[in-house]
C-alpha cells in the first residue's frame, strides 16, 4: 500500500514490524522474514526519510550517542544492532506524522505533472487545429491494442464516461474482470475517483454476457447510471467530449479493430447520437441498486428488479438468470406480484404497475407527461 511513496516491499515490512512492536534488528529480521543485511539497509533508508529513529541501549538517540565520548560504543564481542544487551533500538515515527510530509510532496509532484500535461494538451490542440482531417481519426488494430485503448480512454476521463454496451466484447476473458463483481477493474477505479458513468446496455449483451445480480448491479451500487435498449446500432465509448471509440465495422463478429475519434465534427455527432439514444432507453439503475424512490407501499426491491426486467422484453429463462434464481422461483415471484396488483395477464400487470408509478420511464416519456400536464390543468380550469 505504500508503493506510491516509493517504499519497496522490504522497507514496508520493516516499518510495519516496527509499528507492531519489534525494535531490534533480530526482532525485525524474524518479523519480516529477511536477512539482517536487508533489514539494516531498509532501516538506513527509512532513517533518511525520517520514518524511523535509532536509539542506543541506554535510551539515548543516535545523535546524543555521537556526542557522548565513546558512551555509545558496543562491546567488542557483539554488534550493537544484533539484539544483545547493547543492541540499538529502532522506533517508528508515528505514521500520521511520518507520512504527511511525504504525501504532501507527492501531491505537489502530481499537481506539477498535471499542470504540465494540461500545457502539453493545449499545445497539442493548437497544433492539431489545422491538421489534415485524416489525422482526426486513427485505426487501432488487434484485440490487445483495442483493450489498451479502452483502458486508456477511461483513465483519461475528467468528468464522465458515456458508453453503449453490446457484443462482441474484447474484455471478456476472466482475467480481465474482477472475480467478485465481474466489473472491469478500470471502471471501478475510475468511479471510486468520482468519474460518472452513463451506459446503455443492449438486451443482447444482457442475454449473453452481463448479469444484473453481478457486474451491472455492482456498477449501479457505485453510482453508474444504466439504461437498457434493444437493437442498439453500435458499440461506443466516449470520454467527456474529447475522444470516442467505436468499432471499425458496424456489426463485427469479433472486436479486432476500432476507430479512435478525436475532437471534430464527427465526435460532436457521436456525442449527440448517444444523447438521442439515451433519451429513448429505459432507466434501470435505481431499481437494480435498491435506491428506487417511492411511497412506502411501493414495490419491494425484488419486485422493482422484476418489473424492470419485464420491460426489457427478455425471455423468462434469461430474466431468471439475471436475477440469480431458478426458473421456478422466477415464476413464483411473478405470479405473486400479479396477485398483489390484481392482474391476470402480464399486460395488465404492466398497465397497473405503470399507473402506480412502479415502472421506470424513458426520458422522452417523462418529457411527454410534463408537456401534457399543463394542458390538462388548463382544460380543468376553463369555465
Amino acid at each position: 500500500m505504500l508503493e506510491a511513496l516509493d517504499l519497496d516491499p522490504v522497507q514496508q515490512q520493516v516499518y510495519e514490524a516496527l509499528v507492531d512492536g519489534a525494535v531490534t534488528v533480530n526482532e525485525l529480521r524474524a518479523a519480516a522474514g529477511v536477512s539482517a543485511a536487508r533489514v539494516r539497509a531498509a532501516l538506513a533508508s527509512l532513517e533518511k526519510l525520517n520514518l524511523v529513529g535509532r536509539f542506543s541501549a541506554d535510551g539515548a538517540s543516535k545523535a546524543d550517542g555521537a556526542k557522548a565520548d565513546g558512551a555509545g560504543k558496543p562491546d567488542q564481542g557483539s554488534r550493537p544492532d544484533q539484539g544483545g544487551k547493547g543492541a540499538e533500538r529502532y522506533l517508528p515515527v508515528a505514521p500520521e506524522i511520518a507520512f504527511e510530509s511525504l504525501l504532501l510532496a507527492r501531491e505537489e509532484e502530481i499537481h506539477r505533472t498535471r499542470r504540465h500535461i494540461q500545457h502539453l494538451a493545449a499545445r497539442f490542440r493548437a497544433h492539431t487545429a489545422g491538421r489534415d482531417p485524416l489525422e482526426l481519426v486513427e485505426i487501432v488494430t488487434g484485440r490487445a491494442a483495442v483493450i489498451r485503448q479502452v483502458d486508456q480512454l477511461q483513465r483519461s476521463a475528467r468528468g464522465e464516461i458515456r458508453g453503449i454496451d453490446r457484443p462482441p466484447y474484447a474484455n471478456s476473458d476472466p482475467d480481465r474482470l474482477d472475480p467478485k463483481t465481474g466489473m472491469m477493474p478500470v471502471q471501478a477505479q475510475m468511479m471510486r475517483r468520482g468519474i460518472s458513468y452513463r451506459v446503455i446496455y443492449d438486451t443482447e449483451g444482457l442475454t449473453t454476457f452481463h448479469r444484473f445480480d453481478k457486474d451491472i448491479g455492482a456498477a449501479a451500487e457505485l453510482g453508474e447510471d444504466a439504461r437498457v435498449m434493444a437493437d442498439t446500432p453500435t458499440k461506443m465509448l466516449i470520454a467527456d467530449d474529447r475522444i470516442a471509440l467505436i468499432p471499425l465495422r458496424a456489426a463485427p463478429n469479433e472486436l479486432a479493430s476500432s476507430v479512435v475519434v478525436h475532437p471534430s465534427g464527427l465526435l460532436e455527432v457521436l456525442c449527440e447520437f448517444f444523447e438521442v439514444l439515451w433519451g429513448r432507453a429505459l432507466p434501470i439503475s435505481e431499481y437494480l441498486s435498491g435506491r428506487r424512490p417511492g411511497a412506502p407501499d411501493g414495490p419491494s426491491p425484488q419486485e422493482a428488479k422484476l418489473l424492470a426486467l419485464l420491460t426489457t422484453g427478455m425471455t423468462d429463462q434469461v430474466m431468471a438468470r439475471q436475477l440469480g434464481i431458478s426458473y421456478r422461483t422466477f415464476q413464483r415471484r411473478l405470479h405473486g406480484l400479479m396477485e398483489r396488483l390484481g392482474a391476470t395477464t402480464r399486460f395488465q400487470l404492466g398497465v397497473r404497475a405503470a399507473s402506480l408509478g412502479w415502472l421506470p420511464q424513458t426520458q422522452s416519456q417523462t418529457q411527454t407527461q410534463t408537456q401534457s400536464q399543463p394542458q390538462s390543468q388548463t382544460q380543468q380550469t376553463q369555465p
